[in-house]
């Protein structure tokens, strides 16, 4: 096997079996990077640390989609924590703008504290990316995709799973399509200028993701 296998599989399958789920990440990424070339126009601290923020869940959830792609999600799992970090940043600042001073300064709450504060309800994910993903671990869910269970062999080269790659898209559809809002609405907040049809997109695109991810985040 090729190193680069289960990526051509995992592609192959996003032009078909998957389409829907590639389609509406790729559109999740255009609606984002055109809210960062909008806010690169404003000239605000508090507009660049936000704008800083998108582009760094932006990457992460990138991260997370490429990893996914080699079937390796398990171990894209201590940067899909950190994007849950990323969004839950968005949401802190938009509940309370003043909040962008905290970063500004170097003073903002640990993500615990931002999770409540933000009413986050991904605090179970969380934790188990926390024990399984963040660190190294030995745990069942760490290390169950490194062995073949029926003969007891390792396998060194993670297979596509057409099942998997699924499900662990519409885990990264569900939080990149939050950080979309996020985006769309900070910059409505920031421009007079009319965002209706950035906003309708997202509108779309986030009922596309939810229902794509549905149930996922809670199998």
């Amino acid at each position: 096997m090729t190193l680069w296998k289960t990526r051509e599989l995992a592609l192959a399958a996003l032009r078909i079996e998957l389409k829907s789920e590639g389609d509406t990440l790729q559109e999740l990424f255009d609606i984002v990077d055109e809210c960062v070339t909008e806010l690169q126009q404003i000239d605000s601290a508090s507009v660049r640390v936000t704008a800083l923020a998108v582009i760094k869940a932006r990457n992460l959830a990138l991260s997370c989609y490429s990893l996914s792609l080699d079937g390796l999600a398990q171990e894209a799992g201590a940067l899909f924590r950190v994007l849950i970090e990323a969004s839950e940043i968005l949401t802190y600042f938009r509940l309370d703008p003043q909040r962008i001073e905290e970063a500004i300064e170097g003073r903002l709450p640990p993500a615990g504290i931002i999770a409540k504060r933000t009413d986050g309800k991904l605090q179970a994910l969380r934790e188990h990316l926390n024990k399984n993903a963040s660190h190294f671990s030995f745990s069942p869910v760490a290390i169950q995709h490194l062995v073949n269970w029926d003969n007891g062999t390792f396998k060194a080269v993670q297979p596509f799973s057409l099942k998997v790659l699924r499900n662990n898209l519409h885990v990264c559809l569900s939080i990149f399509a939050g950080v979309a809002i996020e985006a769309i609405v900070f910059l409505s907040n920031c421009q007079s200028d009319s965002h209706h049809d950035l906003a309708k997109r997202v509108s779309l695109v986030y009922d596309q993701a939810t229902r794509l991810s549905r149930g996922t985040l809670s199998a």
